[in-house]
């Protein structure tokens, strides 16, 4: 493979030009995140009814409660700070209640991550459970993080903060997503705690964290049109979520991205 700007021979697996420092078409073409969910989409849909049990669990033990959890802390349970410290005890509060039922969600990562199978069975799902601690680590750093974006762009009580730090929420809302989506897979498969693994995320994948992005953003759509298709719709979404996540971790561990310096 050769440079198109320069001509210079580059390895097959190199994001930039060693000569010239121009990118290649690796990350546009073989590492295409959109590639990869067609891919997992074309084997996958073969086999939708038999993720069902599973994800009917999932649904039943992490998307329901989370979701409960919301309306309560956003209705019933929802009181107005007054002071700084309230505001910190209630974020708190949520961020923690929201990690409990979360990992349900997200241990089938470590059902599905020495298989190229498309399917997990409900007795695999339960066997996860083993691996509840990590993926409750996981959640709370993950939420935790969420708490310091809030406090830092939206202030305390009697503490205001610049407007323009409403649209800086936001960025980090999805910069953070986009660092977390290959975490669960890089945790699996190199074994390593939910801290080490977040760590490699943000080091090693800022050349494709766009391409990471944009399957963040198609995965969050279609699974948020899914709940709203009277819950039903999940039953598809969130198998096809995981298998899609763990494809492009494992394309992403293949090119050495996590071992990648430029």
């Amino acid at each position: 493979m050769r440079c198109k700007h320069c001509n210079a021979k580059l390895a097959v697996h190199d994001l930039w030009c060693v000569n010239c420092g121009v990118q290649t078409e690796v990350i546009k073409k073989d590492l295409s995140s959109m590639k990869s969910l067609q891919k997992t989409w074309d084997r996958f849909s073969a086999k939708k009814s038999v993720n069902i049990p599973a994800a009917g669990a999932s649904i039943i033990l992490g998307i329901l409660p989370t979701v409960l959890l919301i309306w309560l802390f956003n209705g019933l349970l929802n009181q107005e700070a007054v002071s700084g410290f309230q505001l910190v005890k209630n974020l708190l509060i949520r961020a923690f209640a929201y990690s409990l039922f979360i990992p349900f969600i997200a241990m089938a990562f470590s059902g599905i991550r020495t298989s190229n199978r498309y399917s997990i069975s409900i007795k695999e799902y339960f066997t996860t459970f083993r691996k509840y601690p990590r993926y409750f680590m996981l959640a709370l750093i993950s939420s935790l993080t969420y708490v310091l974006f809030y406090i830092i762009c939206f202030g305390l009580p009697n503490f205001g903060s610049d407007p323009i730090l409403s649209l800086v929420w936001i960025v980090l809302l999805n910069y953070w997503a986009a660092i977390l989506l290959p975490v669960p897979m890089i945790c699996e498969t190199l074994n390593v705690n939910a801290y080490k693994a977040i760590g490699l995320s943000m080091k090693h994948l800022q050349d494709v964290r766009w391409n990471i992005y944009l399957m963040v953003l198609v995965l969050g759509v279609i699974n948020v049109m899914a709940l709203l298709l009277f819950v039903f719709g999940l039953l598809v979404t969130i198998p096809l979520t995981w298998f899609a996540i763990r494809d492009y971790t494992y394309t992403l561990i293949d090119y050495e991205l996590l071992e990648y310096q430029r």
